[in-house]
This record gives C-alpha cells, structure tokens and sequence, in this order.
C-alpha cells in the first residue's frame, strides 16, 4: 500500500519531480511516469531521485508502463510497478549500495548541461555505446569490447527482470566483538521492559456486584432558575442558564398566483315588495342573482310594504345600485329579473328585484400575483431552516450543559411579506424574525441535588442511588423565562441499599486473586454476589493499575 500517488507530466524535469516529493506527507510514494517522460530518459534523474527520497526518508516506486523506464528504473535499485492496480512490484531487483560521499549535482538554471557525474553512465541511443564504470567500491572496473557492452544494453532494456520469490543472499558480515558486547544487553534490557510493560497494561478485569436493594419510586416539583449560582435544597430550587438564539433571516420567492384585475360591471336595479305590508331591511352587500352571476348592492335599502289604494294593492318599491361580485366582462349582462338571496325561499317569488338597463363596465384584466398557496409554502421553507439553525445555536451555546426539548419555548415569529398576498407581483420577499428560549442546567449536579432530596427519605444507615440518567424523567409544567423560571416534575426511580462505594472497592481489590477479591466483596453487607471477567481469559489476577479494573454495581430487589 502506498501513502501518495504522484502524477507526473510528460515533460516534467527532476527538479519539479522533488519539489512534489517535499511537499508530500506520506512516506510510501508512489510515481505515476508516462510512457517517453523526460525523467525516465535518464538514469542521473532517476538516481537523483532515489537519492533525494533517502534524505527525506521516504520510499518511492515507479509506476509506468516505459518497458526501457521501468529497466533503467529497476538498475537504479527502485520498485517497479505496470500499474496502480498492482499489489506488488513487477520488478524488485537489489540496488547497488550507495556511496554517503557522493554528491550528485543539478543544474537549477534551466539549461541542461553536459559533464556527466562521476561514475554514473549516461547513456544517448543516437550515441555509440561507452565503458560502464561503477565508482569505488560498487564493482569492479571494467572495460569491454564496445560491441559487448552494445548487445548488454540493448539485452537488459529490451528484457526486464522478472520479480523472483527468493532475493539473492547478503554476505553476512561478523559483528565486532566489542559490538556484539553492547548490543546484546541492550536487546536484553529492551525485552524485559517490553515484558513488564505487558505485565502492568494487558491485563483487564471487569468486576460486577451485585447488591440487595429497594426501589423508591418518587416524584419531586422542581424550579430551575436563572437567578440562583447555587441549589437551595429547601425550597427544592437548582440553579439553570436562561440561553437565547436570535436569528433573522429574509429571503425572494417567486409568486405563481393568477387574479383577475379588471373592472366590475354595475347598474341599478328596482325592488318590488309584493309579499306583504311589512317593511324589508336590506344590509349593504346583499346578494342578487341573475343566472350564474351574482351581484351586491352597494348601500343599505328598506323596501316598503305593500298598500291598498282604491281597492287594490300597490306594492312596495325601491331602487339601489349593485356591482358584480368578481370583475370581468362576462358580468355586462342584458337587462332582467334578479333573485335577491339573502331571503326565505317562501319570500323570493314575491319580493323581486329586476333591472330596466344593461349592466355595463366589466372587463378582464388577468396579472401574476401573491398567492396564499405561495405564501404558505416560503414560510414553511423559511421557518423550518431557521428552526434547524436556531436549535444548532442553543446546543452550541449549551455546551454540556442539559436541555430538555419540552421546555424549549419558540414564540411566535414576526413575518413581513412585500408584496402581501392577492398583491401584483413576480416575486415577493419574506422576511422572519424568531428566537428560542431554554432555562439549561448542569446534569451531574442536578442529580446529586436530587440524591440529597432523596437521603432525607432513608435510613441513616442505607444508602439512596440512582443507577442511571435513564432512571430520571422530567415533566414540564411552565416555563417562564421573563422571569427566568422553569418549573418541572422530576420523575426518580432510585435503589435504597447498604452503603457500598465502586472506587472503594477498587481501590482494595488491585493485585489480589479472583478468589481473595470474591471473598472480600461478598463479605460486605448487602452483597448477593460477585462476577469477574477477566482479559486474557487464562487470567486469574486483578491488574496492578487501577484503569485497567472496572467496577460496576448492579441493584436487584430484595
């Protein structure tokens, strides 16, 4: 597995390829080298490099598919990959040892120079084979037939060594025996701290009492307040935190509502009361009827009674206005009867309304507006991110202090819409301001608190418990946070037993046998019972560090 792949380009130089192998964090590094790349032309490069990830400690491969870069590659003494793909290398020859004394220059102005570094052999296929020669102790010095050291070169780039499964053997050199004096104590000393260290950390023991108990089921009203820095057990009052996230936010919808515009079509209608002598009161914006069209008056009449004269009867009349009830042109209607809805069925055939003249002035005048359905829907959107985000603010300002989710108070929030709702427009803008409120306490204290309103219920000589948060419930009654008052039942199941402490019992049990620490905490009163578990199995002692021992108390009833 590699740490880093590094992809190089094709014409990139070495001093580019370094400056990438600096920057890296990762030790394994992994090249990725296109086919003809600059650095693969060159064996100087290639040891330059294997140089420079030695001094920076790092380990590099070649990742290519360059069948003469993967063998220059492998002769300079680096892992060889065909692909990223691969677990292992294609190629794993043995480098030659590096001489510490060898320095390899670069020239950094850009322009490539021509001297060749001692002892590297450089070799341009335009360019007629020369004399291979390792430096100092690398090998021998040799001097072939150039035809020779030809038919080598072309042999060894045109067939790359296969990785074998067995690595050529090392000579083995004889250690000194002043050497051999020194190290050896000091690997004896390493193994027996090593040792030692195993002793104290490995073992771990899980130690579980179980105790005889009683429940005590209790339900106590409780002020949390924001006025107080210390509980007052008396009057049962803990101090909290009154916390507050504000957050106003204003955000463009786009309105998709249609309305009508245009005008109402209006005219004056006459009402006759053939029905009986009694006068009729009708209220502003009663309704008449022509067909499917409906009308309103626009002002209060009283239509009068029918009278006798001469013998017969005269019926009551009255004239008033009406306009339509929506705008639109299909409201000019042709003059005739109307059917006035506001009356009793028995009363409408004989209390008539009826027009002498054309209704006129209604026209259509369709524009996009604010819908309801619009304005709905953004402030849902709205409200619930702010909701979201004011929720993330308290539990940030709460830290770890507790918060119950039932006394959260969430006024209402202050909505502005411009454009309102039934208004002309393309888009509207809304705009919220909100803020919650929560009176936060302090847990662990809280329910020490509760464990003192506890005690004073049990003996003297028994000892209250809670085993744990979940044996506590919270009812919210009110919460009033102008005054900084929240008021809550605190449900509480706790266990009353003998006095028996977790740490104490830790404390006296480090080092002993199993059976020694079993007899011992059996042996106190209120015990049923004992468990161990040890790690490793095979065991059978407490640790000598107190971390490594867990003890926990389990309550069973009596």
């Amino acid at each position: 597995m590699m740490d880093e792949i590094i992809y190089l380009e094709p014409d990139e130089e070495i001093t580019s390829v370094i400056d990438k192998m600096k920057q890296t964090k990762g030790r394994l590094l992994g090249f990725v080298v296109p086919r003809d790349a600059t650095i693969l032309q060159s064996v100087v490069n290639l040891r330059l490099l294997q140089k420079e990830a030695n001094n920076l400690e790092k380990e590099i491969s070649i990742i290519t598919t360059d069948k003469i870069g993967r063998n220059l590659a492998s002769q300079v003494g680096l892992n060889v990959y065909n692909s990223i793909k691969e677990e292992k290398p294609t190629y794993m020859p043995t480098p030659p040892v590096a001489d510490p004394d060898e320095v390899i220059e670069i020239d950094m102005s850009g322009k490539h120079s021509e001297k060749k570094p001692d002892g590297v052999n450089v070799h341009h296929f335009q360019e007629e084979p020369k004399p291979i020669l390792w430096k100092k102790h690398h090998a021998p010095v040799f001097n072939p037939q150039p035809e020779k050291v030809e038919e080598k070169i072309e042999k060894d780039l045109s067939e790359p060594k296969p990785m074998t499964k067995t690595m050529p053997a090392r000579p083995v050199k004889h250690l000194d025996p002043l050497f051999k004096k020194i190290l050896w104590p000091i690997v004896v000393v390493i193994v027996l701290l090593i040792g030692a260290a195993g002793y104290l950390v490995l073992p771990k023991a899980d130690v579980k009492v179980f105790v005889l108990a009683e429940t005590l089921q209790k339900s106590l009203p409780i002020v949390i307040s924001g006025k107080i820095t210390k509980p007052i057990t008396e009057d049962k009052v803990f101090p909290g935190k009154l916390i507050e996230a504000n957050k106003e936010q204003t955000q463009k919808f786009p309105a998709t509502g249609k309305k009508n515009l245009g005008g109402k079509a209006s005219g004056t209608i006459t009402i006759t009361n053939n029905f009986d002598s009694t006068n009729h009161a009708l209220a502003i914006g009663t309704k008449v009827a022509n067909s499917s069209k409906t009308f309103l008056t626009k002002k209060a009449v009283t239509v009068p009674g029918a009278t006798l004269q001469n013998g017969g009867i005269v019926p009551g009349s009255v004239k008033v206005d009406i306009e339509a009830e929506n705008p639109g042109s299909d409201y000019n209607i042709k003059a005739g009867s109307f059917t006035i809805l506001g009356l009793p069925s028995n009363q409408q055939k004989l209390i008539t309304a009826a027009s002498t003249a054309d209704l006129a002035g209604g026209f259509t005048k369709e524009v996009q507006v604010v819908s309801q359905t619009d304005y709905d829907a953004a402030k849902k959107q709205l409200l619930d991110k702010m909701t979201e985000d004011l929720d993330k603010e308290l539990k940030t300002q709460a830290k770890t202090l507790k918060v119950l989710d039932k006394a959260v108070v969430f006024p209402d929030p202050e909505i502005v819409a411009m454009p309102k709702v039934d208004e002309e427009a393309t888009e509207f803008e809304l705009k919220i301001k909100s803020k919650k409120q929560i009176l936060a306490f302090d847990f662990g204290e809280f329910k020490d608190f509760l464990l003192k309103l506890l005690e004073k219920e049990a003996p003297s000589d028994k000892m209250v418990t809670i085993p744990s948060d979940d044996n506590i419930g919270f009812v919210v009654n009110l919460a009033t946070y102008d005054k900084e008052e929240l008021n809550l039942a605190a449900n509480i199941e706790a266990k009353i037993s003998s006095r028996i402490s977790a740490e104490k019992i830790k404390s006296q049990i480090i080092g002993k046998s199993a059976t020694d620490v079993i007899n011992f905490i059996n042996g106190q009163d209120g015990v049923s019972k004992t468990e161990i578990k040890f790690w490793p199995d095979f065991w059978h002692k407490m640790p000598d560090l107190a971390q490594n021992i867990t003890v926990s108390i389990e309550y069973i009833n009596k």
